[in-house]
């Protein structure tokens, strides 16, 4: 329900590693100059010589759209494959719901849109635990057997730039401009999306894609408590730190659910709390970036964890711990521990990203317990401060990385632009149309404007949908276009009333660091300090929070602030200072 915002430059040996065979050994022959169609200027793509530029007709007039809708719309555009060439297409094998990817309806809906024969060839890259392998991936790249094409392969922004300027992967900036009429449209809509994806040199390697979550922009830094213990105890929605701690000391005292075991304040060891707590204090961006607590100040880059302001935050956090409110568990409970908590009402006030975070199953009746739980706003602190971090970044997605052995990227581009039209959209996503859902403006969507479109069956059954590994144009208009059931609402609707109640405190887009590429040069020592920050913020945090170093202590600040410079923190702000100047625009 997330969406990683910042992807570190990776080396040769670290996409390769396990490999011994490095890129330069890849037979990259004369195909890449036939295919790459690039430009002298990619920020300005003058096309593919003498060919014609595609632009799209005029939405088909049997679909509604919401008012001021922004997003895919629904076109009759004719096949343009012949059936003549099969393209080799490397996809994530996924079992449980795409599972067949040459018998799934999706793939059978494309090709009758397209006219485009596609041969997938699926690899696994994901564990069970949710971890990425791309141990077959890396040795396909190094080998030189390379398909035509990569689809929704979790390559990141800085491997694609690295591989691009090696020549495994084509430069698309021309091809999309004669080609990709979708994709043009999704870059005026956004205008920040070519640049979260172009690599170093300033060209594109990945067909570009939108997954724009509305209630996922504020979901790292969400916090829930229980309205029914609430009333319990007498009191009010806190607003400020201060009533906060009050409510927490009150479910101490009181214990509200009657149960043994109740906690006021519960989190597992997988969720940060700060991202909550310290923006009541200054702007917090987390530790979800590399290194993290990285944000912006008038342009120059600013760690935040060794501030004023951040030890202000520590003193509240070790003020709830000398309260007994907070306690050890906040950082070391399990994420099934924490579910476990959840489903037997132990859980009073909670620092998760969401009502399956602490509980397990959070099925959709009515009278589900997780519908108790209502989002906390984000707390004033003693200085007047109240921010959310609100992740601007993160909707751009990569769906497709066309290869030098392509013998026509232009129909790769084009039937990864067919993936963004609306129904096709609908049906990646959410499997056969009018069984599984239907074009629908009969009712209000999640953002209460006219629906779009209504779900009868989701998910979609194994096989009919591609998941969300298509090119994407899921716009957050899109998204919130789905009709609500007043009598049975989802997760999106009650996501979405969360959202908006954290929008208003969102920090203002310039202080938020943008995803970057770092430059090889300065990658592994960049690697090795974020690694060692991630270690020092988390460790401390802990430690300042349960009394075992205590905030207001001269000695124990600087100690803490110290390890920082042994660290190289000067080269490492220096490092990110250099790739923010020079990102691609």
């Amino acid at each position: 329900m997330t969406s990683e915002f910042f992807t570190p430059k990776v080396t040769r040996r670290d996409v390769l590693r396990g490999s011994a065979v490095g890129l330069g050994a890849l037979a990259l022959g004369p195909a890449l100059a036939a295919c790459s169609g690039e430009a002298a200027d990619p920020a300005s793509p003058q096309g593919v010589e003498d060919v014609p530029k595609i632009e799209l007709g005029e939405p088909r007039p049997d679909v509604t759209y919401p008012d001021g809708y922004v997003g895919p719309r629904a076109h009759d555009r004719a096949p343009f494959g012949d059936g003549t060439t099969t393209f080799r297409v490397v996809v994530p094998q996924d079992a449980t719901t795409v599972g067949d990817w040459t018998t799934n309806k999706t793939s059978i809906e494309m090709e009758r849109r397209t006219g485009l024969k596609v041969e997938y060839v699926p690899v696994l890259v994901r564990g069970t635990d949710g971890s990425i392998d791309m141990t077959k991936i890396n040795a396909m790249l190094a080998s030189g057997d390379l398909p035509d094409a990569f689809l929704g392969i979790p390559f990141t922004t800085a491997q694609l730039s690295l591989y691009g300027q090696q020549g495994v992967f084509v430069a698309l900036d021309d091809l999309i401009e004669t080609y990709a009429p979708m994709t043009r449209q999704a870059m005026s809509e956004y205008p920040d999306l070519r640049g979260l994806k172009a690599g170093t040199d300033n060209k594109l390697y990945t067909m570009l894609g939108v997954n724009d979550c509305y209630h996922c922009r504020s979901s790292n830094n969400r916090a829930w408590v229980s309205q029914t213990y609430l009333d319990d105890i007498g009191a009010s929605m806190p607003q400020t730190t201060e009533e906060l701690r009050e409510v927490l000391l009150e479910f101490k005292n009181s214990n509200p659910s009657g149960k043994s075991g109740f906690m006021p304040f519960a989190s597992s060891e997988s969720t940060p709390i700060d991202t909550y707590f310290m923006n009541a204090f200054t702007y917090n961006p987390g530790g979800n970036q590399l290194g993290g607590w990285l944000s912006l100040d008038g342009g120059a880059v600013k760690f935040v964890a060794n501030t004023p302001e951040w030890r202000e935050g520590l003193r509240y956090l070790h003020q709830l711990g000398q309260d007994g409110t907070l306690t050890r568990a906040t950082f070391t409970m399990k994420d099934t521990e924490l579910q476990q908590n959840g489903n037997k009402g132990l859980v009073g006030f909670t620092r998760s990203y969401w009502w399956g975070s602490f509980f397990n199953p959070v099925a959709l009746d009515m009278d589900a317990p997780w519908r108790d739980y209502v989002a906390v706003p984000p707390l004033q602190g003693p200085g007047g401060v109240q921010y959310t971090g609100w992740n601007y970044y993160g909707y751009a997605t990569d769906g497709l990385q066309i290869t030098s052995t392509c013998a026509d990227p232009g129909k790769l581009v084009q039937w990864a632009d067919y993936q963004m039209d609306l129904e096709a959209t609908m049906w990646s996503y959410a499997g056969v149309q009018d069984d599984n859902w239907t074009f629908d403006p009969s009712g209000e969507g999640i953002n209460g404007k006219t629906s779009l479109f209504s779900n009868k069956l989701f998910p979609a059954p194994t096989g009919q949908s591609w998941s969300q590994y298509a090119v994407m144009y899921r716009t957050s208009d899109f998204r919130l276009g789905e009709k609500v059931d007043a009598s049975a609402p989802t997760f999106e609707a009650g996501l979405y009333e969360a959202g908006q109640g954290y929008e208003a405190f969102a920090e203002p887009q310039e202080m938020q660091l943008p995803p970057l590429i770092i430059s090889d040069a300065d990658s592994a020592a960049v690697a090795d300090t974020a690694t060692a920050i991630n270690s020092a913020v988390k460790t401390a945090l802990a430690e300042f929070a349960l009394g075992d170093r205590d905030p207001s202590s001269d000695a124990d600040w600087q100690s803490y602030t110290d390890q920082f410079s042994a660290m190289g923190m000067d080269a490492y702000l220096q490092s990110h200072q250099a790739a923010y100047d020079t990102r691609p625009q």
